[in-house]
């Protein structure tokens, strides 16, 4: 019976060291660095600096009712599950697809019942671009599109993405030679002006929260 109790204790320290170490882990990479990389060094590929909690609240604290096909929480849940598979930044892409859709409101070609996050085939002018089933899919298809301009590598998962073959075959000056996110300027977005900047500066304003 004393054993039992023992293991019991043990197993529920575990557990809370196990939570307060991962909340020190997200609170370190958040912390605005002192001495923070240039914007025109950092990379599509990496590790998230800030936490899917955080990143759920930055959305709801922007649009409470964004127009999604399933929760918040899922969509950020589905952001970095797709983006840690690829290597890519999840904090960042998600930046991109709240700066793409107005942070889900739309409102302009692309509709909510596409789940398409990123301007996928879409070109102005009425042009809706990709539909896709479901928001998982709409979010592997955004994470491969960033794939196929940073990384010659081919996915991990089936390919979604309806324009990475596209990339690949018609575009040597840009599959797999852009390495950062101000790299897109011009390129993911045409005129597309301080398109990178823009993703970059709204995951500082994310950390500041």
């Amino acid at each position: 019976m004393r054993f039992l109790r023992k293991k019991k204790v043990i197993r529920t320290v575990t557990l809370i060291l196990i939570a307060v170490f991962g909340l020190m882990y997200w609170q370190t990479r958040e912390k605005p660095s002192e001495q923070p990389k240039a914007q025109n060094e950092i990379t599509i590929l990496g590790k998230s600096e800030v936490s899917p909690e955080k990143m759920a609240a930055y959305i709801k604290k922007k649009n409470p009712a964004a127009k999604l096909n399933c929760s918040i929480e899922e969509l950020v849940r589905i952001y970095y599950e797709e983006s840690n598979a690829e290597g890519v930044r999840a904090d960042l892409a998600l930046c991109q697809a709240i700066k793409e859709t107005g942070c889900f409101a739309y409102g302009k070609d692309v509709i909510p019942e596409q789940n398409n996050y990123c301007g996928l085939g879409t070109t102005g002018g009425g042009v809706k671009g990709v539909f896709f089933a479901a928001p998982q899919d709409g979010v592997r298809a955004h994470i491969q599109h960033l794939l196929a301009y940073t990384t010659t590598r081919s996915p991990q998962k089936d390919l979604v993405d309806p324009r990475y073959v596209l990339i690949k075959e018609k575009h040597p000056e840009i599959f797999g030679k852009v390495a950062t996110w101000v790299g897109l300027n011009g390129k993911w977005a045409v005129p597309g002006k301080n398109y990178g900047q823009d993703i970059l500066n709204m995951l500082e304003e994310v950390k500041r929260m």
